[in-house]
Order: C-alpha cells, then structure tokens, then sequence
C-alpha cells in the first residue's frame, strides 16, 4: 500500500467516525437521560450524575398510554405492512409477467408516484376517507397506507425480471397456473426482496407523522408520534419522562433494523440492482 492510499484511508475513517459519533450520541443521550431523575436532568443536561433507576419507565407503564399508543402503531404497522406487502408483490408479478396495453405507461406512473411526497397527498387522502366515514379511526390509516405500494412494486418487478424466463415456462408448459407459479416458485425465490419491503414499511409507517396527525382526533387512538408530541406539550418540565418515551417510541424500529439489517441489504441488491 502506498502511502497516499494510507492517508486516504485514515482520512475517510475520521470523516465516518464524526460522522457515526454525530448520530450515536443523541441516541446515547437519549437513552442515558431517560435512566436518571428529572432534577439531576434538569440540573446537568449533558451530564451523568444523578439516580439511576427504571423510574421514569414504570411511571409509563403505570399511566398506562404509552402502551395504548403502542398497541395502535403496532395493529396499524402489522395490518399496513401485510397488505402492502401482498399488493406490491402482486402488483409486481402482473408487470414481470404479463404484457398488456398501456403497461409502460401505467409503470411510468408508478414510478412518478415515487417522486410525490405523501405530505403533499394528505389532504386529498383525508378527503377520501371522510367519504368512506372512516376518518378518527385506525382503518382509515391502514387503507391510506396500502396506497404508498410504488417501492414495493419497483424492488419487486426488478427482481422478477432478474428470474429466468424458462423456470416460468417450464411450469406452464407442465400445466401450472400463474397464481401456482407465484406462489410455489417465485414467491420462495423472492424473500429476502419481500424482507426488504416489509422492513422498510415497517419503520415507515411507525415513525409516521401527518397521517395520524390529520387523520386522528380521539386520544384513545393515538399512534406513538401523536402519542409523544401530545406528551411533551403537556410535560415540557420533565426531560427524563420525555426521553424514556423517546426511547420506547425509538427502540422498536431500531430493534427491527438491527436484527434484519443484512436481509434488508441483500434484498435492497438483489431486488434494485439485478433489474
């Protein structure tokens, strides 16, 4: 190795640990603040003094919302994320397999789709839902989010591509069905692509703001990002309380990604770049 290869190296290592140490160290603040009492908090912000205990978190799960706001992000995450999943893989195999008029453009659409953001679609979807008298309730986000399929189809559609042709034939030509073919033989194929676009809605819907923000009214409904800014408002003294809340609302989509990370790398690869 030459020694302006080495400088390099060093050089780029730096700039990735300030980098990880920019983002580590909220997290780690987070975390640490939410362990001690409020007055040490309040006191010494950025220090570590103070008692240490599981306090602030009892006291969560004795008032008893947080658990409410947990149980309707995960009964919106799980409903929302299996059908999108479903249509999107669906949705997906109807591009790979099928030629028919207008499918070019149709994808194009699709792909349009992905540039609009869903902040900018919110009213519209709030529109559609009060039609449907199912605003101020869970069901009209999970049919708002079954909408936001375009990733699922894109990662999907590239990954089918990418499947020999001849595997599908042979499967007709020995009387299998198109819905046998999806089910038995791509399907299996295409897990770690259908990982990738579960976890990745995973995160997504339960960090999801303006949806609920708009969509929902009752505080008994109230998913964890409402949940939370309705908490700080209402406890701007009480820096630990608000960080173990944090924490709560943080801890399962990071927990999530941890544990999944290399299947949602591989299937980001395999579905994205393949096609």
């Amino acid at each position: 190795m030459t020694r302006g290869f080495v400088i390099r190296r060093i050089v780029l290592y730096l700039m990735l640990g300030a980098l990880a140490l920019t983002i580590l160290y909220p997290v780690f603040w987070m975390a640490a603040t939410s362990f001690r009492d409020n007055g040490s908090a309040i006191a010494s912000p950025f220090g570590l003094d103070g008692h240490w205990s599981l306090d602030n978190y009892l006291s969560l799960i004795r008032d008893g919302q947080v658990l409410t706001w947990v149980a309707n992000s995960a009964i919106v995450d799980v409903l929302s994320v299996i059908l999108i999943a479903t249509l999107s893989a669906l949705g997906a195999y109807g591009f790979s397999a099928f030629d028919f008029r207008g499918k070019r453009t149709l994808f194009a659409l699709l792909i349009i789709g992905l540039m609009v953001p869903p902040q900018a679609l919110v009213i519209a979807g709030y529109r559609w839902v009060s039609l449907l008298q199912i605003s101020d309730s869970l069901l009209g986000l999970i049919v708002t989010y079954c909408g936001w399929t375009a990733f699922g189809i894109l990662v999907m559609r590239n990954f089918f591509d990418s499947v020999p042709k001849e595997l599908s034939e042979a499967a007709l030509m020995d009387g299998a069905s198109h819905f046998r073919i999806f089910f038995e033989i791509l399907l299996p194929l295409a897990r770690p692509t259908v990982l990738t676009v579960v976890i990745f809605n995973v995160i997504w819907v339960w960090n999801d703001f303006i949806y609920p923000l708009v969509y929902i009214q009752s505080p008994q409904l109230y998913t964890v990002p409402i949940g939370v800014l309705q908490f700080a408002g209402r406890s701007t003294s009480q820096i630990a309380v608000q960080m173990a809340v944090l924490a709560v609302a943080t801890a399962i989509p990071l927990l999530v990604y941890m544990v999944f990370r290399k299947q949602f790398i591989r299937g980001v690869l395999e579905g994205a770049i393949k096609g």
